[in-house]
């Protein structure tokens, strides 16, 4: 299992065995805080609790100090050793004193007990699979399939709603009966009995007040937050830097760092050399403006050969995410500098990014005041209309669909409704996308808004695209990546403020505010656009042989997924210049996924 994971944690590894209850813990180490003194499994003084932790706890210093005063010797000044002391003190509340981003697992010898959590977020993962008196867990479901005498079965239904979403929402996994230990939640397993026990301790919700103080006075209180988050982000033993785009989030974090320390920080970017999508102009002004030590890498054709299929096929689930290709890419190109990075991943789910959180509030308007009939009639109009996306998009906002079928027809490209071509015959189109999506939706007390879908996008969309797609592509790299917008007084200080403040302008208006008042020489007005790749210019290049093999001898094809004839078609039409690449990407990233799963070699 150690082995299966070892791009997680290259520097170290340890182990601790009970053989009298069959007990062991593995860990891989990627040394980040006391280099020498935190090898792990770490336990307390006389031996009794063990501990190993995937993460970072910012506020383990302050935490240990803490400690010292309570009596409790440490041999390390590693996180890992405090969740070890915090557990002696304070059982499964240590959950609620800790800040930062964390799996991790203590083993109580004495109670032969053993205590599962995962953060607030979900920026780390877990996996787990329970037996009638056994219990496995591991960081990446690739730790717990490599000791398994058999490949277990995919999951048809998740692979369903992969196939819309673009991701394998949790807690459930791509394969039968493993499933992911939820982001704030933790796990008990009694090793007497078998027994497991589960409960939330937190989750992201939309507690919305009535917000008298002026925007400015709240984006004052966002920056003190936010400058507090980033300091405690700071505290490593080896090299720093930062992802930066050019855009609000990343520019607002760099300012802070360029304001906090001394010695002039480093910045990655990367860009394409086909498309119009590339950040690498605004990235560079930026950089040059703040006076940081600015590194920068472009992705050709001859790169995206290599990349894809090697990022695609070594994830432990598939994701069909193509902004996974260029973090990976920015990523490694880090990595020859600094061993972490800080990020801005959250920012949009917490702060108002998304433009289509604007939509949504016209479609409820619209949708409350125009009768069905000419809902339907100005949306079959409007979708014929010849000048251009803003106008289709228009026509998605009035037509007669519920909210939450509009928002995932938005966030997919409407794939649901194409499914029923492209499937072959071991798959069937369910509802279990949508499904999935209302269960978050069921405790929501309001209408279903802004406010909704925010809260939506932060307890499934962020944690299983957007970690996932930022853990996984760090870590085949060997590196860690923080992200100061998700820590837990920023985030429900950002919950607790309408959504029309946030949506304002172009949205993210306080973060835009912030960002004008204290650092106006490196002030944004861009208006958002996603991580964006040139997925069609890539799908006709250097990616096209990858779907011709794909269709020749593909195991998607092969085992019946994906129906051969409509892939290819969908194939010919990108090539010809119709733009079928929310169809494709997804596709192709199963298929790379999938031959490694079955073991089949690339071509």
């Amino acid at each position: 299992m150690n082995a299966a994971q070892i791009h997680r944690g290259p520097d170290d590894e340890g182990f601790y065995e009970d053989p009298q209850r069959r007990i062991s813990l593995g860990a891989r180490r990627l040394s980040i805080i006391d280099l020498a003194g935190g090898h792990q499994p770490l336990s307390n003084e006389d031996g009794t609790v063990w501990a190993i932790l995937n993460g970072e706890i910012y506020n383990s210093p302050a935490l240990q100090q803490r400690l010292r005063a309570r009596g409790h010797t440490f041999r390390s000044r590693a996180d890992t050793e405090t969740l070890v002391h915090l557990y002696e003190d304070y059982g499964d509340s240590l959950v609620h004193a800790i800040k930062g981003m964390f799996a991790f697992a203590v083993w109580d010898e004495r109670r032969g007990r053993l205590l599962l959590g995962r953060d607030r977020f979900g920026q780390k993962p877990m996996f787990i699979r329970q037996g009638d008196r056994d219990l496995a867990f591991a960081s990446e479901l690739s730790g717990l399939l490599r000791p398994m005498d058999r490949t277990p079965d995919l999951d048809l239904e998740a692979l369903d709603t992969y196939l819309v979403l673009g991701y394998v929402p949790g807690p459930g996994t791509i394969v039968k009966g493993i499933r992911q230990l939820a982001p704030g939640t933790l796990m008990t397993w009694d090793a007497h009995t078998g027994s497991v026990e589960t409960s939330s301790y937190w989750s992201p919700k939309r507690s919305v007040r009535a917000n008298r103080e002026p925007e400015r006075e709240l984006a004052a209180e966002t920056l003190r937050l936010l400058e507090r988050a980033v300091a405690e982000t700071l505290v490593s033993d080896v090299p720093l830097g930062i992802f930066l785009s050019g855009g609000v989030d990343s520019t607002l974090i760099t300012a802070i760092i360029v304001a906090m320390t001394s010695e002039r920080p480093q910045t990655f970017t990367v860009g394409y050399d086909v498309g119009v999508v590339s950040e690498l102009r605004e990235a560079r002004i930026t950089a040059d403006r703040l006076g940081t030590v600015h590194h920068e890498l472009v992705i050709d054709w001859a790169d995206v050969s290599r990349r894809v299929p090697q990022v695609l096929s070594a994830l432990d689930q598939p994701l069909a995410d193509p902004a996974i290709i260029p973090l990976h890419a920015v990523s490694e190109l880090a990595r020859q500098h600094v061993t972490v990075a800080i990020a801005g991943e959250g920012a949009d789910e917490l702060f108002g990014g998304y433009p289509r959180y604007r939509w949504l509030i016209r479609s409820t308007h619209i949708n409350r005041v125009v009768p069905q009939r000419y809902a339907a009639l100005g949306a079959r109009t409007l979708a014929a209309s010849p000048f251009g996306p803003r106008v289709r998009r228009l026509a998605d906002v009035v037509a007669p669909l519920t909210t939450l079928e509009r928002h995932l027809d938005w966030v997919t490209a409407n794939r649901r409704h194409a499914r029923g071509g492209l499937y072959g015959p071991r798959l069937d189109a369910t509802d279990s996308a949508l499904a999935g999506l209302a269960v978050h939706l069921d405790g929501f007390s309001g209408d279903l808004g802004a406010d909704a879908f925010m809260e939506l996008d932060q307890q499934q969309w962020l944690p299983d695209d957007v970690l996932f797609k930022t853990d996984r592509a760090s870590m085949l790299n060997s590196q860690e990546v923080r992200a100061p917008y998700l820590e837990r007084n920023l985030a429900e200080f950002a919950n607790s403020v309408t959504a029309a403040t946030h949506l304002a302008g172009s949205g993210k208006r306080l973060l835009r505010n912030a960002l004008a008042d204290r650092f106006p020489e490196v002030a944004t007005r861009r208006p958002k656009t996603a991580f964006r790749v040139p997925g069609a210019e890539w799908l006709r290049g250097p990616l096209k042989p990858m779907l011709d093999d794909q269709i020749r001898h593909g195991t998607l094809i092969q085992e019946g997924f994906i129906d051969r004839e409509t892939l290819h078609a969908a194939v010919s039409e990108h090539a010809a210049g119709e733009d079928r690449t929310s169809t494709l990407w997804p596709v192709l990233a199963l298929g790379l996924w999938l031959d490694s799963y079955a073991g089949r070699a690339p071509a």
